[in-house]
């Protein structure tokens, strides 16, 4: 009886904690872009966001403290004011004590950076129920625009705006990515100039206003278009390094003892493996380097980079060893590379699997593994051995223990059909403890899975067979999706004994 309560509670507690409020929600967020006829542009920021739980202060939070990184070279940062509006209405100003300049944390260990400064504006007065106002301007000697904004954020936003304002002799474009998941009758889009006798005599204002945004998602292994984003231009960035197909010829020995010559997709992750290894991130906004990137020279031999000088990089490695590689597009974290005719992606920020592109990216080739290996063994206590099982390449980088029961979002995953049948020897005198494992899934439209484990004599047979029909996962395949990850990933080792 005092389990059957204690599950009722804990029920309830859970369902408490998901209905619970957010931390906090911004009353307003407003980007502002004014681009000047003599080259120069001003970015003007404001929030306005209400404290609504004690987390939102806490350490792990980031409403306490504000940061802006800016690049003195190129931008001249101007606070206009941040005070703290308390739940009474009274108004406590900020301190100057409590403005902070810093070098960011995004340029550690990459002295190419170094000259980039950061504001850390500390906020008083803050308690539950209290509005934190942070308003400043940013000058930049550059109006090149190419913005990404997201328009859904880590607490709801009652009201978002974005504003461009332009010379009349100038062109601005704007795409919503995701838009699949932008809730249309929350966006109003407006566009206004003044014009006389057919001409346009100031400059054209484009304005985007979003009310009672919802909070951005959660869940792990999102697709990364799942969130909503406007991109503004008004051009194209300084790009030439991306799109230089040339090697690079210093890399090549450094990554040489990684390659084999009859592995082409192993070689290319090899070689991708090795840019996240050993090529520092320094996660830097592409702006405050004035959407200038560096050379694959420069950040071989600085060791340090950021995303897209990362992919930069790794497209002239891959280019080195014979591959046609290629950064995807403007301030870009992947690489493109050609195999067999079909166009693969690679990520720069993590160890993510080979990744198909476009109409081909769920159409998969089996790959089959025969072999015989000797047995891996953990010694435990009185005559018991841990046989660990050989592992299958190619799987998706995903890891089923992150995954929750239900999910509300599409899951980015990885098409596959894995077949391995591998004998293990054993020494003498070892048998496996328990019964022989003989497991099947199937699910149309999702994939199947094969699990075989079982001892004759001194050899055990293992067979693993994953096949994933879709590398983009609907809610509604989630269920079974998670049932043949879930199988896929439990057994992993064997236990033994000796006879």
């Amino acid at each position: 009886m005092k389990k059957i309560l204690f599950a009722a509670i804990a029920i309830l507690i859970g369902n408490t904690v998901i209905a619970q409020q957010p931390d906090a929600v911004y009353k307003l967020l407003r980007y502002e872009y004014i681009l000047n006829a003599d080259g120069t542009s001003d970015y003007h920021y404001r929030h306005e966001v209400q404290i609504l739980r004690n987390r939102a202060l806490t350490a792990y939070a980031d409403k306490g403290e504000t940061f802006v990184v800016y690049n003195p070279d190129l931008e001249e940062l101007t606070v206009n004011e941040v005070y703290t509006l308390r739940a009474d209405g009274s108004r406590v100003d900020m301190p100057q004590n409590a403005f902070v300049y810093q070098l960011p944390f995004q340029c550690a260990d990459c002295g190419r950076f170094n000259h980039l400064r950061e504001l850390a504006m500390v906020h008083t007065g803050m308690e539950i129920g209290c509005t934190i106002v942070v308003d400043y301007t940013i000058h930049r000697h550059y109006n090149l625009l190419y913005e990404d904004i997201p328009m859904m954020r880590e607490c709801p936003v009652e009201k978002y705006e974005v504003k461009v304002q332009y010379p009349s002799d100038m062109e601005v474009g704007f795409d919503f990515i995701g838009r699949d998941y932008l809730p249309t009758d929350k966006v109003t889009r407006t566009t206004s100039a003044t014009m006389d006798n057919g001409d346009i005599t100031s400059p054209i204002t484009l304005f985007f206003e979003l009310v009672d945004m919802p909070q951005a998602p959660r869940e792990p292994y999102m697709p990364a278009d799942i969130i909503p984003t406007l991109h503004l231009f008004n051009g194209t960035p300084e790009f030439i390094p991306a799109f230089n197909r040339n090697g690079l010829a210093a890399s090549k020995s450094a990554v040489g003892k990684l390659i084999n010559s009859k592995q082409i997709k192993e070689n290319a992750v090899a070689v991708r493996d090795y840019v996240v290894d050993n090529i520092h991130l320094n996660d830097i906004e592409p702006a405050k380097l004035g959407y200038r990137h560096s050379s694959a020279e420069e950040v071989w031999e600085s060791g340090c980079g950021t995303a897209t000088d990362k992919a930069v990089l790794l497209a002239a490695m891959l280019n080195e060893w014979g591959y046609a590689a290629r950064v995807i597009g403007n301030n870009s974290d992947e690489v493109g590379v050609m195999i067999d005719t079909l166009e693969y992606r690679l990520g720069v920020r993590t160890k993510n699997p080979l990744t198909l592109y476009g109409e081909a990216k769920d159409e998969v080739s089996k790959q089959e593994i025969k072999t015989t290996v000797d047995a891996s063994l953990d010694t435990l206590e009185d005559g018991f051995y841990q046989m660990r099982l050989p592992g299958v390449p190619g799987g998706p980088n995903v890891d089923v223990r992150r995954l929750a029961l239900t999910r509300t979002t599409p899951l980015q995953s990885t098409a596959c059909d894995l077949q391995s049948d591998i004998t293990v020897n054993l020494p003498n005198g070892l048998k496996m403890v328990g019964n022989a494992v003989n497991q099947t899934l199937n699910f149309d439209g999702v994939g199947s899975v094969k699990i075989s484990i079982k001892q004759s004599g001194k050899k055990i047979r293992v067979i693993r067979n994953l096949k994933l029909d879709k590398s983009t996962i609907a809610p509604s395949d989630y269920a079974p999706y998670r049932q043949l990850l879930t199988a896929w990933q439990n057994i992993d080792k064997v236990l033994l004994r000796s006879k």
